[in-house]
């Protein structure tokens, strides 16, 4: 076993001040309630496993989200991490007045929510992830299932500790690399008796997804998103070469789930060698795509490719919704990270629409209506030639000056939410170029707003990035973030923001709302993960002198997840 610690010493001074310890565990999370969550919590990453990201309260509206005011904070406790990164990203999960929170390095922390003004720390997991290792270090969030609480370290440890009480039941050991580069930051999803996850990407490493029993950790399935010789898909790898081992395209977020089909939809990262598509020619499957498998077999059903031979870093893993389109055909809808926003026919994969929704688009003339790949896209380069699309090079050692979107994409790994109330979905966008390998200092952000077809209906521009990601709320409300620190929230439909709030340090992690005795909350972590320092220009600011950014610098291991209600 992976010998995690828990924090049992925190419980005691909670006790001696006086307040409440609950260690009394909440009803079984079961599939069914996964299924059908109640109004007031939030028990999986996404809320839902359709990816929506909707939060079916409405007492915090559009007429009074003004008095919304912050009622309470919890400090988490700041721990060395290694290699770059180390923010919040995670999406608290909250059960009858529980919140569940992982931090950077993947500690998880059960945090008492029910009193309305105070949170509560009952205890910490500390898996104790590897201090030498290498790469972005990020952790997005648990996964709550039976009553325990699923999380993935960073270095590959599935692990399932008890909910009431932080202590570990077992893990299981997972990564695959035979360097030992698997590295994982994403949030699993627990069905009605397994657990699926997967590595992230740019180690390099070889992409995978794979189900475990929720039991044991046992294997029940696996799948390479990077096909082996022979294989479906592998061809379009260097034959006789053994590249396709260290291919990345893993996953960085968590993926959408249909009940109803049994489908699996996961977007896949970028493949390596990074940027260089010289040394790996052909359309690199299933790197930078939409990967869709069946949930008891973890069978390929069909896949979409969004950018084959990818050579900008617009990897595909953030979002993608499951909504249905004004004739009640089911669609994924994805703001892809190079620029497109695309419609796909959920059953089939089938291109329906995809429209630009950055500013600045470069790197091809268009999409192919037909097909929905780049215009420039020729079909006999598949297996093994270079696609140069529109700007002729590609970003390695003869990178062009300047491409857009920006090498962070329009809308990143920050998660979108889709309006039950609007038929809307809103994203985070990036709003800018690269330039000389760096962002655009003058980079800023936008809060994009789409129908079913793909059409850009609102468009909220803000003067700094945003990283956060978006909630949506039958109150009529779409609240996102700034990298300056401002919290705000949009009218769902016009676009206007109604209420903003300055927390002082960059955002990077959702925002998310739950109801304790029929009270909602708003909560948001913040905290910088210092990963976008690692770009020439700042990239979080919308001026290269902002005075803002040595604030944003300082604090990039302040974290704290704060609570707003009225």
């Amino acid at each position: 076993m992976h010998s995690p610690v828990k924090f049992a010493g925190l419980g005691a001074l909670v006790l001696l001040a006086g307040t409440a310890f609950s260690t009394g565990a909440s009803a079984q999370v079961t599939y069914d309630r996964l299924l059908n969550p109640e109004p007031e919590n939030w028990l999986m990453n996404n809320r839902t496993y359709d990816a929506h990201r909707y939060a079916p309260l409405d007492e915090i509206n559009t007429g009074n989200v003004a008095g919304l005011k912050m009622v309470f904070a919890v400090p988490l406790i700041p721990r060395p991490v290694p290699g770059f990164g180390g923010g919040l990203q995670a999406t608290p999960v909250v059960d009858n007045g529980i919140m569940y929170m992982t931090d950077a390095t993947g500690a998880l922390y059960r945090i008492d929510v029910s009193s309305g003004d105070h949170g509560y720390i009952n205890w910490i997991m500390d898996p104790e992830t590897d201090p030498e290792t290498d790469g972005i270090v990020n952790n997005r969030g648990a996964a709550l299932w039976g009553d325990g609480v699923f999380t993935i370290t960073r270095d590959g440890y599935l692990t399932f500790t008890n909910a009431a009480t932080g202590e570990v039941q077992w893990d299981v050991a997972t990564e695959r690399d035979p360097e030992g580069d698997d590295y994982f930051t994403l949030a699993p999803m627990a069905l009605d008796d397994r657990i699926v996850f997967g590595p992230a990407a740019d180690a390099p490493n070889r992409g995978w997804i794979e189900a475990r029993s929720t039991t044991d950790g046992s294997e029940i399935w696996h799948f390479w998103v990077i096909p082996g010789p022979g294989e479906p898909g592998g061809e379009t790898w260097p034959a006789d070469s053994d590249i396709y081992l260290s291919g990345c395209s893993g996953l960085w977020t968590t993926g959408t789930f249909d009940a109803e089909s049994n489908l699996i939809y996961w977007g896949t990262a970028n493949p390596c060698p990074f940027g260089d598509p010289d040394l790996r020619p052909g359309d690199n499957l299933y790197s930078s795509a939409l990967v869709v498998l069946n949930a008891d077999t973890g069978a390929l059903e069909w896949y979409f490719q969004y950018t084959p031979n990818e050579q900008w870093d617009y990897d595909e893993i953030g979002s993608h919704q499951l909504i249905n389109d004004d004739s009640g055909r089911a669609v994924i809808q994805h703001f892809g990270r190079n620029g497109f926003n695309y419609i796909l026919d959920a059953a089939t994969g089938e291109f329906i629409n995809g429209v630009q929704y950055v500013d600045e688009l470069d790197w091809t003339a268009g999409l192919d209506p037909k097909t929905g790949m780049p215009v420039e896209y020729d079909p006999a380069l598949r297996d093994s030639g270079i696609q140069r699309y529109a700007l002729g090079a590609y970003a390695g050692e003869t990178q062009v000056a300047r491409f857009c979107p920006a090498i962070q994409g329009g809308v990143n790994f920050q998660p979108t939410s889709y309006s039950e109330r609007t038929g809307l979905v809103y994203g985070s966008s990036l709003e800018g170029c690269t330039l000389d390998q760096g962002l655009d200092p003058d980079q800023t952000g936008a809060t994009v707003g789409s129908n079913a077809a793909g059409e850009i209906v609102i468009k909220t521009r803000t003067p700094y990035t945003q990283y956060g990601g978006t909630l949506a709320t039958a109150g009529g409300l779409v609240f996102s973030s700034q990298a300056n620190g401002d919290f705000f929230a949009i009218d769902d439909t016009s676009g206007e923001i109604l209420w903003s709030v300055n927390v002082g340090s960059q955002i990077d992690a959702p925002p998310m709302s739950y109801a304790v005795d029929g009270k909602q909350y708003i909560a948001i972590p913040v905290g910088t993960s210092g990963v976008n320092n690692f770009f020439p220009g700042g990239g979080y600011i919308s001026r290269a002198d902002d005075p803002n950014a040595a604030s944003v610098v300082n604090q990039q291991r302040t974290w704290t997840v704060y609570i707003f209600a009225l």
